[in-house]
């Protein structure tokens, strides 16, 4: 039986990275301006607009995009259903402290920004089934179009929000990174920019200038509770979609994918996404964002940085990790450990590389008990498996503890002790070719013999021995002799 092939592990970039880090500073930014600002300065609204137009379905693209290894429903449990949990609980309470009455609707995670969280939780469990589905990127756009005409897609679990966004984490999905080195060698990609500027000052102009509120890209509701009519609301929901991928396009291509000073923060985005918004409600609530000082754009632009720099810092992502770690230790029994994956699974490359070095050392160590088995029954000849064999065969260059030029694994080793750069995945071996080389030199060794007749008679040669029909010639020519033709003495004496 075959083993199920993985999906390859997306390669680290700093591009995805930077990515991110732009995209978490536009969610806190986003929020901030939305609760005061966003009322007394026009200006503001229209940028308000512009953001939420595109902010998170670009976020929920890459989301998808990083979660291309096959998914562990427990894993999930642990790195995102706990956490909606926690995160729903720290915005409901924050609320609670101010004095505030609100209901405790965890399946309804509406005032806070948990539902992202939950919407990828379902996604993780679905993608891989649903993202085989021929044309599954447009027939979901055509779903979540109709789903705004419907009634049953509400708050509920995010039904709305989950069926409208998922065209985003498909495409992601499906995205590979040729697609994104094809993207940034395009020569007509700066047309992308003065289309991107159009299109996001010409949708919230209209909508302003219509009264038309901003819920129909938050997309929580169907096209009426925001005020739309459906033919209005699919045609601004396509418009979302057009610009989205649009902007997502352009932000790839035109990124810089080198280590900024604020690159880092991609990999700890998770920290700020928890926990920015149960402080700006305490914050709005202690009436520090209601101040003068604080309508103003560039004030809030600054506290948005603040924020991402702060929150996305070490110590904090300690605290997160620490918090999930307790709670995982308690409900589960086994694999307790829970890393931060900064909003989404990332690069998964570091789990993968791991398990094939533990298994080559498994290997390794079962071929050298073997090793060891064949010397004790006599066998004088001796195979180092960590060295190549003597003049191989050409389909086995390498032995098993030398593939693709790694050293063996310790069992200090751990997947964070192995750096990036430590195996190049391409040049791996696959487990079946590794069993299939295992099973072909226990056979040998089975026959008396770990290296074949050619390989022997090669050695031979090129120890200057003669062939071995020569030295089979020899050996009959002597047998053909008389006995005293083999007396010493009498050679020694013609000498």
């Amino acid at each position: 039986m075959r083993a199920k092939k993985e999906r390859p592990a997306v390669p680290y970039s700093y591009l995805i990275d930077n990515f991110k880090v732009l995209l978490i500073f536009l969610v806190v930014f986003n929020h901030i301006i939305a609760f005061n600002l966003v009322k007394v300065d026009m200006v503001v609204r229209y940028v308000w607009y512009a953001i939420t137009i595109f902010h998170m379905p670009a976020f929920i693209f890459v989301s998808g995009y990083l979660s291309k290894k096959p998914q562990n429903a427990l894993k999930n449990f642990k790195n995102l259903l706990i956490p909606y949990i926690l995160g729903y609980s720290l915005t409901w309470y924050s609320q609670i402290w101010l004095g505030r009455s609100v209901d405790y609707e965890i399946l309804r995670p509406t005032g806070t920004v948990m539902w992202y969280i939950l919407a990828l939780f379902i996604y993780r469990l679905t993608i891989e089934a649903l993202g085989k589905i021929r044309f599954i990127v447009p027939l979901s756009i055509a779903i979540a179009l109709w789903a705004g005409t419907r009634p049953e897609f509400t708050t509920f679990l995010s039904a709305s929000r989950i069926v409208v966004f998922f065209p985003f984490f498909v495409a992601g999905y499906l995205w590979k990174s040729e697609y994104i080195t094809a993207v940034r060698k395009f020569k007509g990609k700066w047309v992308l920019v003065p289309i991107s500027a159009v299109l996001l000052w010409a949708i919230p102009n209209y909508m302003i200038t219509n009264e038309m509120g901003i819920a129909i890209f938050r997309a929580n509701h169907g096209y009426k509770l925001c005020g739309l009519t459906d033919p209005e609301g699919i045609i601004l929901r396509l418009l979302m979609y057009l610009v989205s991928f649009i902007l997502i396009y352009t932000l790839l291509a035109l990124l810089p994918d080198i280590k900024l000073p604020l690159t880092y923060v991609g990999r700890h985005t998770m920290g700020i996404y928890f926990f920015h918004y149960p402080i700006m409600i305490i914050m709005n609530g202690l009436y520090i964002l209601r101040i003068p000082e604080m309508n103003n754009v560039w004030v809030l632009l600054g506290v948005s940085l603040a924020f991402v720099l702060v929150l996305g810092s070490l110590p904090v992502d300690i605290l997160y990790t620490s918090i999930l770690n307790l709670i995982a230790f308690i409900l589960i029994k086994k694999d307790k450990t829970v890393t931060d994956e900064g909003l989404e699974e990332e690069y998964d490359s570091e789990d993968h590389e791991y398990e094939l070095l533990r298994r080559k050392k498994a290997i390794e160590e079962l071929a050298a008990t073997l090793d060891s088995e064949s010397e004790q029954d006599g066998h004088m000849q001796k195979v180092n498996l960590d060295e190549d064999m003597i003049d191989p065969p050409a389909d086995k260059q390498e032995g098993f503890s030398n593939v693709a030029g790694i050293d063996p694994v310790t069992e200090e080793d751990t997947p964070d002790d192995i750096p990036d750069d430590r195996v190049d995945e391409e040049e791996l071996l696959s487990l079946e070719d590794l069993i299939q080389e295992l099973e072909e030199t226990t056979k040998n060794m089975q026959n008396g013999d770990l290296l074949d007749d050619e390989t022997m008679q090669k050695s031979q040669t090129e120890a200057g021995e003669l062939p071995p029909e020569e030295t089979q010639l020899q050996e009959l020519e002597l047998n053909e002799l008389p006995p005293d033709a083999l007396d010493l003495d009498e050679l020694k004496a013609e000498d």
